[in-house]
């Protein structure tokens, strides 16, 4: 009975080990200020936003009126948006030893600055910023899109 206990034991130890890791690796950046009512959108699902929430590739970013929000991806890119806006994670992968990777933003509407990361600094190709019509090649560092669209 012991040994059918210890082993139960360190099945649930190994299958939280296995869910930080895979959550690790799945976790694009971090939200890293608030201001009003911001929204990620994940699987479908809304959920209220909260400093130090992870946030992950394909989640959507909705603020609300008077709102704005500060992300923190994990190669130092820095992403603002503003109020009302919509915007989405579209891809991102960054690998910390290769330092290879791509990002992928769609801006549906709303404002969004860019700061560049490690990422951006490297291989500015690998970045994209797409909007309602059109899609920007990053080639600077700090930049501000805005986008008028319907969603």
């Amino acid at each position: 009975m012991n040994k059918l206990i210890s082993n139960s034991v360190w099945l649930g130890i190994i299958a939280i080990l296995y869910s930080s890791i895979s959550h690790a690796e799945t976790t694009a950046g971090t939200i890293k200020s608030i201001k009003g009512e911001v929204s990620i959108v994940r699987n479908e699902v809304s959920i209220n936003a909260f400093n130090g929430m992870p946030l992950l590739a394909a989640d959507k970013i909705v603020t609300g009126p008077n709102s704005s929000v500060g992300i923190t991806l994990k190669d130092s890119t820095l992403l603002s948006f503003g109020a009302k806006s919509v915007s989405q994670l579209s891809e991102y992968r960054y690998d910390p030893v290769k330092r290879d990777g791509n990002l992928l933003i769609s801006v549906f509407k709303g404002s969004m600055r860019f700061v560049t990361g490690l990422l951006g600094k490297q291989n500015p190709s690998a970045i994209a910023i797409k909007l309602p019509t059109a899609t920007i090649g990053v080639r600077g560092t700090d930049f501000v899109v805005t986008a008028q669209g319907q969603e």
